[in-house]
């Protein structure tokens, strides 16, 4: 068994071995490749990286458990897979990769990834996210030679390069400045917007809107997943507006029914941060269930904290009449690029790409 000092190192040559062989083969199926597939297509970050890290830690060393999350676990073959994901995986992921699974820069802080091992007791929201623990569970233990390891490995890796690849090619696209016009944009949000694919494109529209209001001033336009467990700690609300790294807003947004306690929790969380206004934008979905609106404005008013309820339509049409410069073509690179980002959900990509082609005269190069 590699001793704990070298498992790093040994990791790191392991990953570099491996993807130079996944770039100049044709890798279409490996031992393991259900499992694989239903991990790097489903929309679950932290269990991306928990995949890829008992693969090659498996690959690595044969004795190694591809269960293990910690190195204080009782498993037998535990060892620092932690350390092993945050130092080899992590960096390549970033810049080899270019953040194709989502770019987290330590995933295995995440609640998913904070017991000691993989096990069906741990705590998970049930459905897709419980089912692909137990998967996880039951199937990696089937995992038991490096040599299997490294054939899931390499199609593991021959996956992500072209998920990586076609994720740089789709941002490379035009868009005629004929369409450069606020009544061809607001028609692209409306009917994206007929579609919510879980509030992502509602979230996608705020955003690009932003962005092109705020883009002379190089303000950062913070897009945050949707209703992604294991949320960075830096983040205030689903969407934030920085100028020279000072948040000048944040934005709550709800395309679906929402009671007084969502508003309070994410006007709290403003408040706690250090802000001092919110936007909490209903998408076309989005209601409240009760009469309680009016009072809450101004219950946070009366603490100097401006609290706005708007529904979508009203803050697209009201930003859109203040916008210096409508670049469509600027706003669909946003929207893609933070889509990509943020791992937004392929089927909230493609629809907003496919709409950009139908509504904007999107082209691709």
């Amino acid at each position: 068994m590699a001793t704990k000092h070298t498992i790093k190192e040994q990791a790191r040559d392991k990953l570099l071995t491996a993807y130079n062989e996944a770039i100049l083969r044709n890798i279409t199926d490996c031992p393991h490749k259900d499992l694989i597939d239903y991990v790097i297509d489903g929309t679950h970050l932290t269990y991306k990286y928990v995949l890829f890290n008992a693969l090659l830690s498996k690959a690595t060393d044969e004795n190694l458990n591809p269960l293990c999350l910690q190195k204080k676990s009782t498993l037998p073959g535990s060892f620092d897979a932690r350390t092993i994901c945050h130092k080899v995986i992590v960096p390549f992921e970033q810049t080899t990769l270019k953040k194709v699974l989502g770019g987290s820069n330590e995933p295995f802080l995440n609640k998913p990834a904070r017991y000691t091992d993989l096990s069906k007791s741990n705590a998970v929201r049930r459905g897709k996210d419980q089912e692909m623990l137990y998967r996880l569970c039951d199937e990696l233990p089937l995992i038991n030679t490096s040599e299997v390891a490294y054939e899931d490995l390499l199609y593991l890796l021959h996956k992500l390069v072209q998920l990586r690849d076609a994720n740089e090619s789709l941002m490379v696209f035009s868009v005629p400045d004929s369409m450069n016009l606020p009544g061809k944009l607001l028609t692209f949000c409306r009917t994206a917007l007929i579609e919510s694919y879980e509030g992502e494109t509602l979230t996608l529209i705020i955003a690009g809107l932003y962005h092109l209001l705020y883009r002379a001033q190089n303000a950062t336009v913070e897009v945050h997943p949707v209703n992604e467990s294991g949320a960075s700690s830096k983040e205030i609300s689903d969407l934030d507006i920085y100028i020279n790294d000072s948040l000048i807003t944040s934005n709550e947004l709800k395309d679906k029914e929402y009671a007084e306690s969502d508003v309070r929790h994410a006007a709290d969380k403003v408040l706690q941060a250090g802000g001092t206004r919110m936007l909490f934008i209903e998408g076309p979905r989005g209601h409240g269930s009760g009469d309680f609106k009016n009072q809450i404005i101004q219950e946070y008013s009366a603490r100097n904290f401006m609290l706005t309820i708007i529904p979508c339509d009203l803050f697209i049409t009201n930003i859109m009449s203040v916008i210096p410069n409508i670049d469509c073509h600027e706003f669909m690179r946003f929207i893609l690029f933070s889509a990509h980002e943020t791992k937004f959900k392929e089927e909230t990509i493609s629809y907003m790409d496919k709409l950009g082609q139908d509504i904007l005269g999107l082209v691709r190069n």
